[in-house]
């Protein structure tokens, strides 16, 4: 404190005799000392901006709300040159800056803390209301009211009892359903199997009959076997194409279902 003291002392003196000269060092004073004569020169101003809510930028603060301008274009810093001007400019910049922000913190804070001791005072009023008004309604309502209450609630749960064993036998009959399709596709495989089995025998025969009344008599066989094996493939195809059908149409009324048992929940 002593020396804190004693550098204000030197740089008055030496502010006084500011007029008479041309230059002033700091080459002498330290950054610490520095910082806080400067420190205690900071002035604010236009305190309704200061503490407006709301994001502001860091140099309007600086500028608008600090004496940040007459500073560093004052006699103290004018007589200065170079580095020494610069040095001096800089420290009254984060001076300004460093304690604009923590002038606007503590506004902040002081506001935030107001507005929360409000809040809550509101907050117990309205508890306190609702209390009232609670009292109020079972005054007028009365056993009325909860007899309602009930009947309604017997009813939405009568409508979910039934939504639910809807959507048990839906649930059912989906799975009867992917069991048939699971059924159907093996027999699919079944019969591509066999058309295999067809297609190497038929090629064993029209190998082992050289005539060619042999291998005529094959051939019109496999043509045969070829055109019923197709029009299996194709009625099997449909039949899979009509579950696919019919298990998208399941699909869709179980979400339909599901959402609206959330929307009563």
């Amino acid at each position: 404190m002593t020396g804190i003291t004693g550098t204000a002392a030197v740089l008055s003196a030496q502010v006084l005799r500011m007029d008479s000269m041309t230059t002033l060092s700091t080459k002498d004073i330290s950054n610490k000392d520095l910082f806080k004569y400067w420190y205690d020169r900071v002035e604010f101003k236009n305190l309704e901006l200061l503490a407006a809510p709301g994001h502001l930028e860091t140099f309007k603060l600086r500028h608008e709300c600090t004496n940040y301008d007459e500073l560093w274009k004052s006699s103290q810093v004018n007589v200065l040159s170079g580095l020494e001007r610069d040095r001096v400019i800089a420290i009254i910049k984060y001076e300004c800056t460093a304690r604009v922000l923590q002038k606007r913190a503590t506004i902040l804070r002081e506001q935030i803390a107001e507005a929360e001791v409000g809040y809550r005072g509101v907050s117990q009023e309205y508890s306190r209301l609702r209390k009232i008004l609670r009292a109020l309604q079972e005054a007028l309502f009365g056993k009325e009211q909860e007899v309602t209450q009930l009947k309604s609630q017997i009813f939405a749960l009568r409508k979910e009892n039934e939504a639910v064993r809807a959507e048990a036998e839906k649930s059912k009959a989906y799975a009867e359903l992917l069991e048939a399709f699971d059924k159907l596709q093996q027999e699919h495989a079944k019969v591509r199997k066999d058309l295999t089995k067809v297609s190497k025998r038929k090629k064993e025969l029209a190998h082992n009959n050289m005539s060619l009344g042999g291998r005529l008599a094959h051939t019109n066989r496999y043509l045969r076997e070829r055109d019923e094996a197709r029009v299996i493939l194709a009625e099997q195809k449909e039949q899979i194409a009509e579950l696919k059908k019919y298990n998208q149409a399941l699909r869709t009324d179980n979400q339909r279902l599901t959402q609206q048992l959330q929307t009563k929940r």
